[in-house]
């Protein structure tokens, strides 16, 4: 018996089947390029349209988007002052479009998840300049939260009250990790800043609405060390810090990871490797030779020898963690982005020239630094910052 003859092969997209659709929708998994898709084939567009409803689950649901590198280096000539250059790693770094950050000279110092940014919109070389409003336009000069989406502006705070009731006019904000969106009313920040007259970096809280930030009152067993923020509502071993250039405290799969960023020498030099170790409890047998005891020192720092399957994305208040086997084609890696001079008060305060912006890409498992994303140039103004859709 003569077997049947083959199927016609599709002539329009009507004809393609649902798992055709699929396959080239996974192969074009960020939405900007899927609009601009549509945009060029007119054919593709109406059959999405015609299709929206019934395929809108099992075609079109996509795991979440991954973060945007926003590089803060004055565009190109001829493309406008402030522009800031988006580099979506879904598209393999390539940059998608120019955004309108207002104002453009504001410093980022922080984003949060539904593209909002943290800005201070003082003048970048004077920390203590007045907080106003521009009658024309309606932007605010100060800190204040901005959506870089839907262009919804929120003010925030820029003075401190310390633990002593003394009131700081002139607070500046090197990073800030928020609970929910900034417009929330639940919303509770935590900041690193620093106030005149202060020779190292302070904790700094706020909660939605609050005129003034607070100088929290910290546990017993609570501490400040340098400029970091600790996890100090915990106790934790000492680390090494040779070589280190930035920690990162990273939240995966409800473990608590700490990210080193590590450079060949002192000074700032190209990101060489990283290290990546799990919050664990510690046991009585665990009292080691440095005398640490574990009543004082509950909890330690243990080391992974893989990622497993994870794509961190490391950047001060704004670290996130993903599963690479939701991103086809994507693998195990650390992207990160030039942050060395984040809490450099020389740059920030106008004594240094400017945030170097270069040293952005991504490390992979075998050891290995990859330069995926554009080439910048310096910022007078700001350091790179992640722009979480």
């Amino acid at each position: 018996m003569a077997e049947p003859p083959p199927p016609l092969p599709p002539r329009t997209l009507e004809d393609l089947s649902d798992d055709l659709q699929r396959l080239i929708l996974i192969r074009i998994p960020c939405a900007v390029d899927r609009g601009r898709m549509s945009l060029v084939c007119r054919a593709w567009r109406d059959e999405i349209r015609r299709h929206r409803g019934q395929l809108a689950g099992p075609l079109l649901q996509q795991p979440p988007p991954l973060p945007w590198l926003l590089l803060r280096a004055p565009a190109p000539l001829g493309l406008g002052f402030g522009s800031t250059r988006a580099a979506c790693a879904l598209s393999g770094g390539c940059v998608h479009h120019f955004l309108d950050v207002a104002p453009p000279d504001a410093r980022c110092f922080g984003s949060h998840d539904g593209a909002w940014l943290l800005l201070d919109a003082s003048h970048p070389r004077d920390a203590a300049a007045p907080r106003a409003v521009n009658v024309r336009t309606g932007a605010v000069r100060g800190n204040r939260a901005f959506n870089i989406r839907t262009g919804l502006s929120t003010i925030l705070p820029a003075g401190l009250l310390g633990q002593d009731g003394q009131r700081h006019d002139d607070m500046v904000v090197l990073a800030t990790a928020l609970s929910s969106p900034p417009d929330d009313v639940g919303c509770t920040a935590a900041a690193i800043v620093i106030v005149d007259g202060w020779a190292m970096a302070m904790v700094a809280i706020w909660r939605y609405g609050w005129a003034m930030a607070r100088e929290p009152q910290l546990p017993p067993d609570g501490f400040l060390l340098g400029w970091e923020v600790i996890w100090h509502m915990l106790n934790f071993r000492p680390c090494v810090r040779l070589g280190v250039r930035a920690r990162y405290l990273v939240v995966s799969g409800g473990e608590l990871l700490m990210v080193i960023r590590f450079m060949p020498h002192p000074g700032h030099q190209p990101t060489s490797k990283f290290k990546v170790f799990r919050m664990v409890q510690r046991n009585t047998a665990d009292a080691d030779a440095n005398d640490l005891p574990v009543a004082e020192y509950p909890c330690a720092w243990s080391e992974l020898d893989t990622l497993g399957g994870r794509m961190l994305f490391v950047g001060h208040g704004c670290s996130r963690s993903y599963r690479a086997d939701q991103y086809p084609g994507f693998e195990a890696g650390i992207y990160f982005l030039d942050d060395g001079m984040f809490y450099d008060d020389a740059v920030i305060f106008g004594d240094a020239s400017q945030y170097p912006c270069s040293d952005n890409g991504r490390w992979t498992e075998d050891g290995h630094v990859q330069r995926c994303f554009p080439r910048s140039g310096p910022s007078d103004h700001s350091a790179p910052v992640c722009l979480l859709p």
